[in-house]
C-alpha cells in the first residue's frame, strides 16, 4: 500500500481522534492472530498445497475404477446425458461432473469418480487454509485437512461419484470466509464488501449443490451479517448479500430446462408444482432421508450416539481432548471467541437438528450406513475444531515443546488414518457393481420389460444403458416411477412402446393401478423383475415369479417352465457374478446388499426347483437335476438354509434305485437337515425314519 494512504480503519481512528482525542489503538476490535512472519507464511502456503495435494495423490490411487454402489451410477448418468438426479436434484453436480465426464481419460465413470477426489482434496485444502486463518498455527490446518482427509466416513465418497466430497468443499468454505471476514473484521473494522459479496455467493452455489448445508448456512449467514455491525441494517448490504446467494442457486434453472428432454429423470421439474416437490425433496419429506412408510426406528438419543461413535472413529478418539481443548476459544474476547462460538454452535445445531429429522431405520445396517454418510459436513466442522485445539494446547506450552506437540499429531493421526482404512478402501477397486448390472441385463431375453428396485440394481443397470451403451432393447423402469403422475408424460417421450394402463384414479393423471394390469397390457412381451416389492402381490391372481438367476421372470400360472431350461438359464444367470468380488465390504454397504440379493435369489431358485421337481423325483433326469442344483447350493452359500438339505435328501432318495451313492448321500443330506430343522416341521419324524432305515441297509451291505 502507498506511504500515506491510510487504511479504512485508520481514516476512522483519526476522525475519532480528532473528535475526542481519545483514539488509541485500543480502540480497535483485539486482534484474531499476530501477523505471520515471512518464514511461517511460507510454511503456511506449502502445507496449504500440501493438504490438497497429498489427498489427491492417495485418491487418485485408489478411486474406483468405475460404478460403485449405492446412487454412484446415477450421478455419473445424469451427468453424461445432462438429466436430473433423485431430489433435490444435485444441478450444479450434475453441471460440474458434466464437464469432468468430457476429460478424455479412461472411461466415463473414472471421470466422473475423478471428479469427486478432485472436490474431496479441494475441501481438505481450504479447511487447511481456514484454521490457520482462525488459529495462525499451520500445524493446526495440516491436522484439520489431514484428519478430514482420511476418515472411513470421507475417504470412500472422495474416490466414487457421490455428492458428499462437494458437500464438504462447501462446509470448508463457510469456514474459511468466516475466519477471512473476521480477520478483515479485526483488521480494517469493517469486512469488505469483496469478501461478503464472495461468502453469499458461495453460500449459494452451496444451496444449489445440497439444501441440507442450510444448517451449517443459517448460522454461518447470521455470524456474516454480525460482522458488518452498523451496516447489517442498510437495505443495500441486505440486498447484496441475498442477491449474490441467489445467484448461487442459479444452476436450478438447469432443472426446469433438463426435465423436458433428459432420457434419464427423476419427476417432472418442468412445471412449477414439479419443481418445488423436487426441491423440497416432498417424495421423502424434506430433510428426511426417507419416505414414511420406510419406518424410523432409533430415537434422538441413538442417533446422537451414532454420530458420536463415527467421530471416535473418524478421529481415533482424538476429538475429545482437542475439541475440548478448542472451547477455550470462548473465553477469548473478539474474533477468537466468535469463531468459536459460531462453529461449536453451528456443530451442535447441524447435529441434533438433523438427527431429529432423519428417519433412517437404525436397526438395518444399510440405513445406518445411509445416516451416516451424512455426518461428513459436522466432521469438517469437527475437524476444524481438533485444529484450534491443537492450537489452544500449543499455547499453553513453552516455545521448545510447542512446536513438537503440534507437529506430532498433525503428521501421526493422518498417517494412521490411512494406514488403518487403506485396507477397506481397496474393496472399491472391484467391478462387482457394475458385473452385477451386467449379469442382470444379460440375463434378460431381447426387447423385455425390467421392473427394478433398490438403488444397486437400479443404478448399475441404467449406467449400462446410458453411459455404456449395453442393451438398449430392454426397457428399464424402476418400480416407484411407475405409477407417479409424471411418468405417463415421461413414458410417451420416451418409453412409446411401452403401455400403461388407465389410470384408475379420480383423475386420469392420477396414473395408479395394479403390476397385473400392466402385465396384461403389455402381453405378450417378457417382462421380468429384480428386488420384489408389496406393489408386485398383485401378480399372484394370475402369474408366478420364476427366479432365472439374478432376475425373476413373470409367467402365467398356467404355464410354468420346463425344469432342463429353467435350470440351464438360471444357472448361467448366477455365473455371470463372482460373489467372492464382494469380500471387504462392511456390513451395510450397497455391495454388501448386493451380495446378500444375490442369496437370496439363489434360495428362491432352489425352492422353483423343488416346486417344479415335486412328484417327479421317480424321474431320475429330475431327481439328477435337483440333486446337483442343492448340491451346488450347499457347497456356495455362506449359510446354507435347512430346506437345501432336505431337499438335497429328497432328490437322493429319487435316484437311490439308479445310483449306488444315492443312499449314503442321503443320510448326509438328512442328517445336516435333522440338526438345524425348525421344529414345527411334521416331516421331521419320517425323514429320521427313512434315515435310520437307510443306515441299517448300508450297514448290512458294508457286512457282506
Amino acid at each position: 500500500m502507498p506511504q500515506g494512504r491510510p487504511t479504512p480503519y485508520s481514516v476512522a481512528v483519526a476522525r475519532k481522534g480528532r473528535r475526542g482525542q481519545r483514539a488509541t489503538a485500543s480502540a480497535a476490535p483485539p486482534p484474531l492472530l499476530p501477523p505471520l512472519d515471512a518464514t511461517t507464511s511460507r510454511l503456511a502456503l506449502v502445507v496449504t498445497v500440501l493438504a490438497g495435494i497429498v489427498p489427491l495423490a492417495v485418491y487418485v490411487a485408489t478411486l474406483t475404477p468405475t460404478v460403485a454402489g449405492g446412487d454412484a451410477g446415477e450421478m455419473i448418468t445424469v451427468a453424461y446425458r445432462l438429466g436430473v438426479a433423485h431430489p433435490p436434484g444435485y444441478p450444479l453436480y450434475t453441471l460440474l461432473a458434466k464437464l469432468a465426464s468430457l476429460v478424455p481419460l479412461c472411461t466415463v465413470a473414472w471421470r466422473v469418480n475423478l471428479f469427486s477426489a478432485l472436490a474431496g482434496s479441494a475441501a481438505t485444502l481450504l479447511l487447511c487454509r481456514g484454521v490457520i486463518r482462525w488459529t495462525g498455527d499451520v500445524a493446526a490446518g495440516a491436522l484439520a485437512a489431514g484428519v478430514l482427509a482420511f476418515g472411513p466416513l470421507v475417504w470412500p465418497y472422495a474416490i466414487t461419484a457421490e455428492v458428499f466430497a462437494l458437500n464438504n468443499l462447501f462446509t470448508a468454505g463457510l469456514i474459511y470466509f468466516a475466519a477471512r471476514a473476521s480477520n478483515e473484521r479485526t483488521a480494517a473494522g469493517a469486512v469488505s464488501s469483496r469478501t461478503l459479496n464472495l461468502a453469499a455467493l458461495w453460500l449459494g452455489l452451496g444451496f444449489a449443490h445440497h439444501h441440507i448445508l442450510v444448517f451449517l448456512g443459517i448460522p454461518y449467514a447470521v455470524f456474516l451479517l454480525a460482522l458488518t455491525g452498523r451496516r447489517v441494517t442498510s437495505p443495500r448490504v441486505l440486498a447484496s448479500f441475498a442477491g449474490m446467494v441467489l445467484l448461487g442457486m442459479t444452476p436450478y434453472l438447469y432443472l426446469v430446462v433438463a426435465s423436458g428432454h433428459a432420457p434419464v429423470t427423476w419427476g417432472d421439474t418442468a412445471t412449477f408444482d414439479g419443481f418445488l416437490t423436487h426441491f423440497l425433496r416432498r417424495e421423502y419429506g424434506t430433510f428426511r432421508l426417507a419416505e414414511s412408510s420406510v419406518g424410523s426406528e432409533g430415537g434422538l438419543g441413538t442417533r446422537l450416539a451414532l454420530f458420536w461413535s463415527a467421530a471416535g472413529r473418524s478421529t481415533w478418539w482424538a476429538h475429545v481432548p482437542l475439541a475440548l481443548a478448542a472451547l477455550i476459544s470462548l473465553r477469548r474476547s473478539g474474533p477468537a471467541r466468535w469463531l468459536a462460538t459460531l462453529w461449536v454452535g453451528a456443530l451442535l445445531f447441524y447435529v441434533v437438528v438433523f438427527s431429529m429429522l432423519a428417519n433412517a431405520r437404525l436397526e438395518d445396517p444399510l440405513h445406518i450406513m445411509v445416516q451416516e454418510r451424512f455426518w461428513q459436513q459436522a466432521l469438517v466442522v469437527l475437524s476444524a475444531l481438533m485444529g484450534v485445539g491443537l492450537a489452544e494446547l500449543g499455547r499453553w506450552l513453552s516455545p521448545w515443546r510447542a512446536s513438537w506437540v503440534r507437529w506430532a499429531p498433525a503428521i501421526a493421526l493422518p498417517v494412521a488414518l490411512i494406514v488403518t482404512e487403506a485396507s477397506a478402501v481397496r474393496a472399491y477397486q472391484q467391478h462387482f457393481v457394475q458385473d452385477y448390472g451386467a449379469a442382470i441385463l444379460q440375463s434378460l431375453p431381447p426387447d423385455a420389460i425390467l421392473i427394478i428396485s433398490s438403488d444397486e440394481a437400479v443404478n448399475s443397470v441404467r449406467y449400462l444403458q446410458y453411459v455404456e451403451g449395453m442393451r438398449p432393447d430392454v426397457r428399464v423402469i424402476p418400480v416407484g416411477f411407475l405409477t407417479n403422475a409424471w411418468f405417463r408424460r415421461y413414458a410417451a417421450r420416451h418409453l412409446p412402446d411401452v403401455r400403461l394402463p388407465a389410470a384408475r384414479g379420480r383423475r386420469p393423471t392420477d396414473g395408479s393401478f395394479t403390476f397385473r394390469e400392466f402385465v396384461d397390457a403389455n402381453a405378450p412381451r417378457p417382462v421380468y423383475i429384480v428386488n420384489r416389492v408389496p406393489w408386485l402381490r398383485s401378480l399372484e391372481e394370475a402369474y408366478s415369479l420364476w427366479p432365472i438367476g439374478v432376475v425373476e421372470r413373470v409367467t402365467p400360472r398356467s404355464s410354468p417352465p420346463d425344469l432342463a431350461t429353467f435350470v440351464a438359464e438360471a444357472e448361467a444367470s448366477f455365473a455371470r457374478l463372482d460373489p467372492a468380488a464382494a469380500r471387504g465390504f462392511p456390513p451395510g454397504s450397497w455391495e454388501a446388499g448386493i451380495l446378500s440379493s444375490y442369496w437370496k435369489q439363489y434360495e428362491r431358485f432352489g425352492f422353483a426347483v423343488a416346486r417344479l421337481a415335486a412328484g417327479r423325483t421317480a424321474n431320475p433326469e429330475v431327481s439328477a437335476t435337483a440333486a446337483r442344483v442343492f448340491e451346488t447350493m450347499a457347497e456356495r452359500h455362506p449359510s446354507p438354509p435347512a430346506a437345501v438339505f432336505k431337499n438335497l435328501g429328497v432328490a437322493y432318495q429319487g435316484l437311490s434305485a439308479t445310483r449306488p451313492d444315492a443312499p449314503a448321500a442321503m443320510v448326509r443330506a438328512w442328517k445336516r437337515y435333522l440338526a438345524m430343522a425348525p421344529a414345527d416341521d411334521a416331516d421331521v419324524p419320517k425323514i429320521r425314519q427313512a434315515v435310520e432305515e437307510a443306515e441299517r441297509t448300508l450297514a448290512t451291505r458294508t457286512t457282506r
